[in-house]
């Protein structure tokens, strides 16, 4: 899978449950989605100095209403995630579900939840890992406790 090699600006590092207030699709080259490429250097005896190839199809901004913090800090009510739109097209869900959603060194990922018994579930596949655990402990691929992953982690950090 191909990817520009410039990425957007993001916050810190953030694990949260919440709600899809709005997803906003938009080109490069717009206001918040720079071009995937730098601007093009001027030729040299005719031929290019660098050549730029890029299968981002423009940017993507979801806007959650925060329910739950589980790592990092929320000033507000609500948090934006953004990131550059893939080969396969845009990745953000426009659901009415509550969704678990990660955010490392700017990458952002989300799940779904299953509410078990007041347990949150997430699909390691989709949401495969924080603070970098894996979230799925075998190659199975069975949804995992929230509550679990993040017990594994602190685990690590003793």
């Amino acid at each position: 899978m191909l990817s520009s090699l410039c990425s957007i600006g993001s916050a810190q590092d953030v694990l949260l449950a919440g709600h899809v207030q709005r997803v906003v699709l938009q080109p490069s080259g717009t206001e918040h989605c720079p071009p995937p490429c730098p601007p093009a250097l001027p030729a040299v005896a005719g031929k290019p100095q660098a050549v730029c190839i890029s299968n981002t199809g423009g940017c993507q901004m979801m806007e959650v209403k925060v329910d739950h913090v589980y790592r990092g800090v929320v000033p507000s009510q609500t948090r934006q995630f953004s990131s550059r739109i893939g080969e396969f097209g845009p990745s953000f869900p426009v659901t009415q579900k509550q969704i678990v959603v990660n955010e490392e060194d700017g990458k952002v990922s989300w799940s779904f939840v299953d509410n078990r018994n007041g347990k949150i579930f997430i699909d390691p596949k989709r949401l495969r890992s924080v603070a970098g655990i894996a979230s799925a402990t075998q190659g199975d691929g069975e949804w995992v406790a929230l509550d679990e992953v993040l017990a594994r982690k602190h685990g690590h950090e003793h």
